[in-house]
């Protein structure tokens, strides 16, 4: 089985940590991964408690929602670790538990806390495997709790610290009930303590009392910092606010109080995705987007490797190493001394090698500076004496070569390591105006632009010309970057934002061959990186003032330049790629370092990216020089993260919810290619191998939440599956995709086209945006040729001929307007009929044209939210579920449009059904037709639909459910906030009821 959901549950120990993933309970360990024998359940786990050790053994309790297990956790037992003692239900939520250490082996006590201040004191008897209940305990308020923690070794000095849904902190305690029942063991203690400490709900509470600390964060984005002031019972306990911090944009889920080292901070974690650690002063150490962009729900830590873990919703256990965070030698930023002049400044400054930079003075002195190779500790700048003074408009470096340009001006000097000098290789005259671009493309040939649009390929230390460089009469435009590949394809961008390549001739003159125009924009690249290379095309990745990078594939036969397909990073614009996996560019105010496998890895604030810097990356140390306020900053950095042995696999999925999924069978129908899309914007495709989704591309064509896909296959050739992806959401857009699928190797994907599916009605200008709803697709018989059936928010239906060899056009055929908003489409190829579902509950049908309307049927009271059919004969089968919560069987004759059957099943869900299919039994004529189906109130149906009797067949934990599908090997599909796949086997075996 496959699942994909919130980690909501986490306990970090020395040796090993417990991971509650959705229904499911895993203990990580350096060396293994258990899973403990849960079977199935609804509830998702949300905590633990765990008892010290007896005899290497421990009690763990693991509860969710309103059900709890008890387990003995064995420490030696290699095969079974975890056997199950006792598992028990309570009628409110629990939210908190605990064991109390006792020197008896065999009896455990523990207190199971619940959502409206009622606990229950319960003993476990290890020999005979029963729970018995010692005390009901409920306190005098029972207002709505979100988070509560329990404090105490013992019951008879628990202290329990709540905040409700009103912002408010309640504190109590077992001690001098007001109310007591002997005979049904019932007690009500009084409230202590409330106090109105934030603007809305409180997500978490964390303290320390031989710190005297107190922290609180909540959905109004704040971390509270409370004193505490207590001497002897919790009679006078008593906390008084200290301050608040915000450093986070959503909701704060959790809080840890970390002592390391001799230093204390506090860590919080929310849902924008960011973990921010605070000292106890309040100022922010460090803020880190932890989590891919999904949000935290869960912090954990062990001090002894200092690690600090984050779960997420998309089932996720990130490890992050904090020592460095209190280790300034190691890693800080340091403001580099001022040259010795009064009114001079570093202008402009480049790193020459790993241990030495160069700065352009405000004055057009040239000055250098040496690095230690351990300590980041900087010494003073230099002045490089024999460089020639004239006003520089350029500063560049490369392997120990330092370029300086000016007014038609180059002058090249090279760094002698042994001697500490430079020494000048070149000095005169190469253009007619100001240069602004100098760019090293090898050691040997160097790429150099005028603002008047003069540029040149110079070659060699005495920048002999090797070809001139005609910029397409772009106007004053210099270069911004410029990659050549094998000397003879040469790639260039310039400040309009256009990419050009040339290609060098007969005459070895470079002529322009193509254009991608505005790629970035108007700004233009601010790099160029190669990243294959055969004998039919080439592929270079691009970056630009903009969250995405652009791929571009230049094809040799006819030097073609495409764009492949578009990446979007969390960068507000990518300045560099220095690394096969690193980027390195500026959010806001910060230069932020990120890699697609850690996330971000630096973030510095160093006031925009307007300002000159630059960086060099040797062995994983990434260094960094800036200006900010005419000052140098210099800062030192290790990316390599070391963390604990424990290392969970990380889960490449959707951060938010999913919409939709297609599966694509092609070399082998056991290991599918598996699409989907969500309210993420983005499109991911992954391969099902042994019950592992494996990631393997995304498509990142949408600016707004995708949310319907169709695929069809195109053509296949030598091995070669090629697919088409048709997908829309919002803003209007339709987006055509390309997958390329090979035996046994990763699929290649392109984008092809993109288009705005405006409304056709004159009286409908003011929604010119209109989400799109629904798309399915008529392939013709003549390759290439195809119908596209696009659904509207705003009610209209639009048909649209698409050719594939002219991807970018779209022609209009027809078009009409229900009046409903539609939500489901289904093209019938065999009838040539559209079926349509829309809001009010009604189904329709429609010729190929739209033309003409076959049928109306009238299926359900709200909005028909899914539906599945089969065809046998002339007879349409649908199922279909809507928000009236009923589940509806219908049978209609297709020669006359009748209706033969139409049954409701009601009462089956209790919350709108969003999910159905239909399952033949075998493909005999006389077999039987079964229908699943699956609500948000997560419950799996089984209905025959001959003899009309249905069966709970079990549950799933996977939250807002958007459908459902069944494939050809039985697996099912569930998929919404997060995916499960469970077999068909285990739902007629009756595993999961």
């Amino acid at each position: 089985m496959t699942l994909i959901s919130d980690v909501l549950g986490l306990h970090v120990s020395s040796k090993f940590i417990l991971v509650g993933h959705g229904n499911q309970a895993v203990l990580h360990t350096p060396k293994e991964s258990v899973q403990l024998p849960l079977g199935a359940r609804q509830s998702k786990v949300h905590g633990f408690a765990l008892s010290s050790c007896h005899d290497a053994q421990h009690l763990l309790l693991l509860y969710g929602e309103n059900a709890f297990s008890l387990f003995i956790y064995s420490v030696n037992e290699k095969s079974e670790p975890f056997q199950l003692i006792y598992e028990g239900e309570t009628r409110d939520w629990i939210n908190a538990a605990v064991i109390f250490d006792n020197d008896e082996k065999k009896d455990w006590k523990l207190v199971v806390h619940m959502s409206h201040s009622a606990f229950l004191y319960l003993q476990c008897s290890i020999s005979s495997m029963v729970c018995s209940v010692l005390e009901l305990a409920s306190c005098t308020d029972c207002s709505m709790l979100y988070h509560t923690r329990l404090y105490g070794n013992n019951y008879n000095d628990l202290a329990i610290i709540s905040g409700n849904a009103f912002g408010e902190l309640l504190i109590w305690h077992t001690q001098c009930p007001v109310d007591s029942d002997t005979i049904n063991c019932t007690k009500i203690y009084p409230l202590l303590l409330r106090i109105q400490a934030h603007n809305g709900v409180i997500y978490s509470i964390n303290f320390n009392l031989a710190l005297k600390i107190l922290v609180t964060t909540s959905d109004d984005r704040s971390v509270k910092f409370w004193k505490i002031q207590k001497v002897g019972s919790w009679k006078t306990f008593y906390i008084k606010p200290m301050f608040s911090c915000f450093g986070h944009t959503s909701r704060v889920m959790s809080s840890i109080i970390v002592e390391n080292g001799g230093h204390v901070c506090v860590i919080s974690a929310g849902e924008d995705s960011y973990v921010c650690i605070w000292n106890c002063s309040g100022d922010l150490l460090l803020k880190r987007r932890q989590q891919f962009g999904a949000p935290i729900w869960r912090l954990g830590f062990d001090k002894a490797t200092s690690t600090l873990y984050s779960t997420s919703s998309i089932g996720n256990v990130v490890a992050y190493n904090i020592k460095n965070i209190f280790n300034r030698q190691k890693n800080r930023l340091t403001m580099v001394d001022d040259i010795d002049a009064t009114s001079e400044f570093i202008g402009k400054l480049k790193f020459v090698n790993d241990k030495t930079i160069v700065g352009l003075s405000s004055k057009n002195r040239i000055f250098y500076m040496n690095l230690e190779t351990i300590s980041p500790h900087v010494e003073k700048w230099y002045l490089v004496s024999n460089f020639p003074y004239y006003k520089r408009t350029v500063l560049a470096a490369f392997d120990g070569v330092i370029a300086t340009c000016g007014y038609k001006r180059i002058t090249l000097h090279s760094y002698n390591v042994k001697k500490k000098n430079f020494e000048i290789i070149f000095d005169g005259v190469r253009l007619k105006g100001t240069i602004r671009a100098f760019h090293f493309l090898t050691k040997e040939h160097y790429l150099v632009s005028d603002e008047l649009g003069n540029c040149q390929l110079l070659k060699g230390r005495k920048l002999d010309l090797d070809s001139h460089i005609l910029l397409n009469n772009f106007g004053r435009s210099w270069t911004t970057a410029a990659l050549l590949v094998v000397e003879k394809y040469l790639f260039l961008s310039n400040r309009k934002g256009h990419v050009m390549v040339y290609y060098r001739c007969a005459g070895k003159n470079f002529e322009l061959k193509n254009t991608v125009k505005c790629l970035h924009g108007n700004m233009g690249s601010t790099f160029l990186k190669l990243l294959n290379i055969n004998s039919h095309e080439l592929h270079v990745m691009s970056g630009g003032h903009e969250p995405y990078l652009k791929y571009l594939r230049l094809r040799f036969a006819d030097n073609s330049l495409t764009v492949l397909q578009r990446e979007r990073v969390p960068l507000g614009w990518v300045e560099a790629s220095p690394g096969e996996d690193l980027l390195l560019g500026f959010n806001d105010n910060h230069i932020v370092a990120w890699s697609r496998k850690h996330d971000v890895l630096v973030q510095i604030a160093c006031g925009g990216g307007h300002r000159y810097w630059d960086y060099h990356l040797h062995n994983d140390i990434l260094c960094i020089f800036f200006i900010k306020h005419k000052k140098v900053f210099f800062y030192r950095s290790s990316l390599c993260n070391e963390v604990n042995e424990i290392n969970v696999q990380r889960i490449n999925w959707h951060a938010r919810n999913c919409n939709t999924i297609k599966l694509l069978t092609g070399h082998n129908a056991l290991t599918p290619l598996l699409l989907s899309a969500g309210d993420d914007n983005i499109i991911k495709i992954a391969k099902l191998v042994n019950d592992n989704l494996i990631h393997c591309a995304e498509l990142h064509s949408h600016i707004s939440s995708v949310r319907c896909l169709e695929t069809c296959l195109y053509k296949f050739e030598n091995g070669l599956f090629t697919w088409l992806i048709f997908s829309v959401g919002g803003r209007s857009q339709l987006c055509i995709n390309q997958i390329d699928e090979k035996v046994a190797s990763a699929c290649n994907v392109s984008e092809l086209c993109t288009h705005k599916v405006l409304s056709t009605s004159e009286s409908k200008i003011c929604a010119l945006e209109a989400r799109l709803m629904a798309i399915s697709i008529a392939q013709h018989t003549l390759s290439g040729i195809f119908t596209l059936y696009i659904a509207s928010a705003e009610g209209e239906i639009r048909v649209y001929r698409w050719l594939f060899e002219r991807p970018l056009e779209l022609h209009l055929i027809n078009f009409l307007d229900i009046k409903r908003c539609p939500l489901k489409m289904h093209w019938i190829n065999s009838k040539s009929i559209l079926l349509i579902t829309t809001t009010n509950g009604e189904i329709y049908g429609f010729d190929q044209k739209l033309s003409k309307q076959r049928f109306q049927l009238q299926l359900h009271d709200g909005g028909i939210n899914t539906l599945d059919i089969k065809i046998y004969g002339q007879l349409l089968h649908v199922l279909s579920g809507g928000d009236d919560e009923n589940i509806q069987y219908t049978i209609l004759n297709l020669d006359n449009f009748t209706v033969q059957q139409n049954t409701a099943f009601l009462g089956l869900h209790n919350a709108q059904v969003n999910a159905v299919s239909l399952q033949q039994d075998n493909e005999s004529e006389g077999s039987q037709l079964f229908g699943y189906s699956c609500s948000v109130d997560k419950q799996i149906y089984r209905i025959n639909l001959m003899t009309h009797q249905f069966i709970r067949v079990g549950c799933t934990c996977i939250a807002d459910i958007k459908g459902m599908l069944l494939d050809e090997h039985q697996r099912m599909y569930f998929y919404g906030c997060g995916i499960q796949i469970l077999r068909r086997t285990l739902f007629d075996n009756g595993y999961l009821k």
